[in-house]
């Protein structure tokens, strides 16, 4: 259950940049959209990961993602070896996503409260009940250069995306070089959190 609470918030996102006073109302919307979408469609799973996809794929920065999942070890890395891992980690992602939407059974997905942390950080409360259980996922924004503000990473139940895959990263490349990541990434991981 823990992977697709993970996969249902790496969906959520919206077609155009967020201002800082915007993100709780868009959000919401957005939200509800999404649930619509996987509550009516009867198409197949990759079609609606890429329907979703679609409308909601600019607020996740996935270069920072990529780079602080990656830690120390992409600053090493050659500029078109950055690109090459933050493509490959994007899709790894969205691979999970589309993995996991079959998990999904009618749960609704609610914003509790938005909350300023730091002057630069933005949280974002949701809960998504399962079985009578409330569930809190926390998305965490920041603001970019143009001030758009962006997803920068996930908790779910407490915990993090980025340090789930830090950890999980940090130990392939204990063993293997960068090729031998990509390939994993590109065949075999699944963020799986337990």
């Amino acid at each position: 259950m823990m992977r697709f609470f993970i996969s249902l918030c790496l969906f959520l996102n919206i077609v155009s940049a967020l201002e800082l006073n915007t993100i709780h109302s868009i959000m919401q919307q957005n939200i509800h959209k999404s649930l619509h979408i996987l509550q009516t469609s009867k198409e197949n799973t990759e079609v609606i990961a890429q329907k979703i996809f679609s409308m909601f794929d600019n607020i996740f920065d996935w270069e920072l993602m990529a780079k602080l999942a990656l830690s120390q070890s992409y600053n090493s890395l050659l500029p078109e070896d950055q690109k090459l891992f933050t493509q490959v980690f994007e899709n790894n992602i969205k691979q999970s996503f589309t993995d996991k939407l079959r998990l999904y059974k009618n749960q609704a997905l609610e914003i509790l409260e938005g909350k300023l942390v730091q002057p630069n950080r933005y949280h974002l409360t949701t809960s998504l009940i399962i079985d009578g259980k409330i569930n809190y996922i926390i998305f965490k924004f920041y603001p970019n250069e143009k001030q758009d503000w962006k997803i920068y990473d996930v908790d779910v139940l407490g915990i993090s995306i980025i340090q789930t895959y830090r950890s999980q990263l940090a130990d392939i490349l204990k063993q293997y070089d960068f090729a031998t990541l990509i390939q994993k990434l590109q065949s075999e991981i699944t963020l799986d959190t337990k």
